[in-house]
C-alpha cells in the first residue's frame, strides 16, 4: 500500500551520538501519541561510540504501516550538525524543510588525515541542495539558558509550528513524560525558545 494513503508526516532526526537524537524522536512520538495519532519510530546507529552519526526515523498519522521513511518520503530533517544534514538530504522530499542548528562537527576521519579539511563552504553547498533550509542558533540558545543540553528540545520548537496536529499541550504532556519533574520546567523553556526562533527566522 502507498504510504500516502494514510496521510503520513515523516520526520527524520539526524546528528552524532550524544546530542539527543533518540531524545528527540521520543518526545515527537510521545506527543503524538498523546494527539491520538498512530507513531512508528525507528534508530538508525552507525558507530557504537559517542560520536558515530545517529538517525532516528518518526512517521506519525492515522495509520503509519511502516517505521523507516523511504528516501525522498521526509517532510522534514532535522540535523544536529551541518555534515550530518548533508549526509541525509536524500531522505528530503522536493518540497521538505530542513532544520539546521549552526554546528560543525568535523568527522574523526577529516581530523586525524593531515592536510584533510571539513567541506567548505558547507552554508552554501546546503542551500543550493536543500530545497529549504532553516538555520537555528540552537547551541547558543541552550547556552544563554545555562544549559548546552537543551540544543535538541530548541530544534523540535522551531520544528512544531509545522507539526499542525500537535497542539503545545500534547507537546507539554510529552514533556512531562519524558524528562523527570527537576527539568521539565527548563525543558519546556527551551521548547519554547525553538518555537520563538521560528517565529522570527
Amino acid at each position: 500500500m502507498s504510504p500516502e494513503k494514510y496521510d503520513i508526516t515523516n520526520v527524520l532526526f539526524a546528528g552524532v551520538g550524544g546530542q539527543g537524537i533518540l531524545t528527540s524522536g521520543r518526545l515527537l512520538a510521545l506527543a503524538a501519541l498523546d494527539a491520538g495519532l498512530d507513531v512508528k519510530m525507528s534508530e538508525v546507529h552507525g558507530m557504537a561510540q559517542r560520536g558515530g552519526n545517529v538517525d532516528t526515523h518518526v512517521r506519525i498519522g492515522p495509520e503509519v504501516p511502516s517505521s523507516l521513511i523511504p528516501k525522498g518520503g521526509a517532510h522534514y530533517l532535522v540535523a544536529f550538525e551541518k555534515l550530518e544534514a548533508l549526509r541525509n538530504l536524500d531522505y528530503l522530499r522536493g518540497d521538505g524543510i530542513v532544520y539546521i542548528n549552526k554546528l560543525e562537527i568535523p568527522p574523526l576521519a577529516t581530523s586525524l588525515k593531515e592536510g584533510a579539511s571539513y567541506i567548505k563552504d558547507l552554508d552554501a553547498v546546503l542551500k543550493a541542495k536543500a530545497p529549504r533550509v532553516v538555520m537555528v542558533d540552537g547551541t547558543e540558545i541552550a547556552r544563554s539558558l545555562g544549559d548546552p543540553r537543551m540544543v535538541n528540545v530548541i530544534l523540535i520548537g522551531a520544528l512544531s509550528p509545522h507539526l499542525k496536529m500537535l497542539t503545545p499541550a500534547n507537546w507539554e504532556a510529552a514533556v512531562r513524560l519524558r524528562f523527570k519533574a527537576k527539568v521539565q520546567d527548563a525543558v519546556l523553556a527551551g521548547f519554547r525558545k525553538g518555537v520563538e526562533y521560528a517565529g522570527v527566522h
